[in-house]
């Protein structure tokens, strides 16, 4: 399954199949609206990895942030753009499908903010390396990735399962640790097992 996973046809299989995936909230994950409205940080140039149909995103590009969701699905950004983006008329709001472990080549250093909302536990162990590399690049001196890490528990996913040290392990190296802990505003499914991230680019 792992070789699968880096393919878009395994992503967009997914998304041709009967209701939603299970990972399409339909709006904003709440852990990511109450960091936009508690913590009211400075608006910058965001890259959304994962972004699915780019809820997440839009809220970023709603609170004044240059926000740009990226998807290995072709079909999740299809339909972002035919039902997301039309709810935004800022401008600020940009949906790629793209492989986003290619983005160092083209947008290193590019970005304020790195948002992560369950990405991780769809990258295989061996790559997850790599996944922290690669939002540490993107990133601009200072920079910040923010967002969720899914901790489940269970054998086989979605598709694979994290923990707190898992997280730590790969991340600590390139990022000072501002906040990993459980988050008090997931959905009713999740709750308990959302870590909300905040770490600073070292």
């Amino acid at each position: 399954m792992p070789d699968e996973i880096d393919q878009p046809h395994y992503w967009n299989s997914i998304y041709h199949e009967p209701g939603e995936p299970r990972w399409v909230l339909g709006r904003a994950a709440p852990p990511l609206v109450h960091w936009l409205q508690s913590a009211r940080p400075l608006p910058g140039r965001v890259a959304v990895l994962g972004c699915g149909y780019g809820h997440d995103a839009l809220a970023f590009a709603e609170h004044g942030f240059d926000a740009v969701g990226y998807d290995f699905a072709e079909l999740a950004i299809a339909r972002g753009k035919e039902r997301t983006l039309p709810l935004h008329k800022g401008g600020r709001l940009k949906l790629v499908q793209a492989d986003f472990f290619e983005l160092p080549a083209t947008e290193r250093g590019g970005f304020d903010y790195v948002y992560e909302y369950t990405s991780f536990v769809a990258i295989a162990r061996e790559r997850r390396h790599e996944y922290a590399t690669m939002c540490h690049a993107i990133l601009k001196p200072g920079g910040i990735l923010v967002g969720c890490f899914y901790n489940h528990g269970r054998e086989g996913g979605p598709p694979f399962d994290a923990n707190r040290e898992d997280v730590l392990r790969v991340f600590s190296p390139l990022f000072k640790i501002r906040s990993l802990e459980v988050s008090t505003h997931s959905i009713e499914r999740r709750q308990g097992h959302e870590l909300w991230a905040e770490f600073a680019k070292l």
